[in-house]
């Protein structure tokens, strides 16, 4: 085991590692009360295996299972048809939260195991956009509970080659974390990668089966069929399981510019009848899907709120284009529960507490989806203005 440690170098692709139709890279940000639950999900990944037509690569971070990282492979089947995991390279503690670790996996993993088409998963806790002390995604609490921003996230990609550099473009970019699928998130990765596969609501602790996931890669999917089936499996595994209120969806990254069009005209519509139409917006809002974080809520749902309670014209037509243009985004979505009955598979930002609001301001005004289209956070301006 230790000689074929030695054998890794940044760069270099291992002998014999041809490339396959997938590939699927996990980054298990464990270093937290999740760190069971990640070793678990490795052990999902056996059950499968890798195949002539997929690789399985991982990284994990834990609290107290090993000192530092640990790099896995997921072998071929043996001559009893059993896979397992071999350790391809140990690291010193690394902190999650910090983007460089994620670029040195990512790029790792695209140079030694080469594919078609790449799934990469980023496993953690997640709040969507927000950064500390909610958190966004990565968090490690050997690292004061540092954590990734979404602007963190797109730049480890782009340092490991992905978008316009030698790797192309990610074909599924997946959050195995909460509350990621919304339009500001998905919109930081135009560009990076095709689809982005998450979740509106938190997931339950045993986030995606990894064994089934695996699974479907081997049938040779395209990437669209690929994450139709991430979110067809992922909700399978929890019907009849006691496991309720569960969300999953995919979002087509070509897609969602039209949709940030939509949103940025349906907040200059909204901005316009400020404040005599302040009341009926509110109760709008209050009628919509909400979520365990408080400010996000379903994007096409609000739409539906507000056209029914604003007559002005261009309200209403702006809630039909958001509405046609999120459901031309999600590619598939799903939903388990009465709680989140009205998920559409897209969430945005909409607080309605003016602290919460002012908090969280100066993040989301950066985030890419609001610097390309304003129209949304200036009518939030105006909305929660002191």
């Amino acid at each position: 085991m230790a000689r074929f440690e030695q054998e890794e170098a940044m760069g270099k692709k291992a002998k014999g590692n041809a490339a396959r139709q997938w590939a699927m890279y996990t980054y298990i940000a464990g270093d937290n009360n999740l760190s069971s639950a990640g070793l678990s999900d490795i052990r999902e990944m056996e059950s499968a295996g890798a195949s002539k037509n997929v690789h399985v690569a991982v990284q994990i971070d834990t609290v107290g299972e090993h000192e530092g990282s640990v790099r896995y492979e997921i072998s071929l089947p043996d001559f009893a048809g059993k896979s397992h995991r071999t350790v391809i390279q140990r690291l010193p503690e690394q902190n999650t939260g910090k983007p460089k670790y994620l670029a040195e996996f990512a790029r790792w993993a695209a140079e030694r195991y080469p594919a078609r088409h790449r799934l990469l998963v980023v496993w953690n806790h997640g709040a969507g956009f927000m950064h500390e002390p909610t958190r966004d995604i990565g968090y490690d609490d050997s690292s004061k509970g540092d954590a990734l921003t979404m602007g963190e996230l797109r730049w480890a990609l782009e340092k490991a080659g992905f978008g316009k550099g030698p790797q192309g473009r990610v074909a599924v970019l997946g959050f195995d974390a909460c509350l990621m699928n919304m339009i500001e998130v998905a919109y930081e990765f135009i560009g990076l990668a095709d689809l982005v596969v998450g979740s509106q609501q938190t997931e339950p602790g045993d986030g995606w089966p990894y064994g089934e996931v695996v699974a479907a890669l081997q049938g040779r999917p395209d990437p669209k069929a690929a994450a139709k089936r991430v979110v067809q499996v992922y909700d399978r595994s929890y019907r009849n399981t006691g496991q309720f209120n569960v969300t999953q969806s995919a979002i087509e990254l070509a897609r969602l510019p039209a949709a940030g069009r939509a949103l940025d005209r349906l907040g200059r519509a909204l901005h316009a009848l400020l404040p005599a139409r302040r009341n009926a917006v509110v109760e709008a809002r209050v009628r919509t899907q909400g979520y365990e974080e408080p400010t996000y809520v379903d994007l096409v749902d609000l739409a539906r709120n507000l056209r029914a309670a604003i007559p002005e014209g261009a309200v209403r037509a702006a809630c039909d284009a958001v509405s046609a243009a999120v459901k031309a985004s999600v590619l598939a979505n799903r939903r388990y529960g009465g709680a989140v009955s009205r998920s559409s598979g897209m969430s945005v930002w909409f607080p309605l507490v003016r602290t919460d609001y002012a908090t969280r301001r100066s993040e989301y005004v950066a985030l890419r989806c609001t610097q390309d289209y304003p129209g949304w956070s200036k009518f939030l301006d105006r909305l929660l203005a002191a």
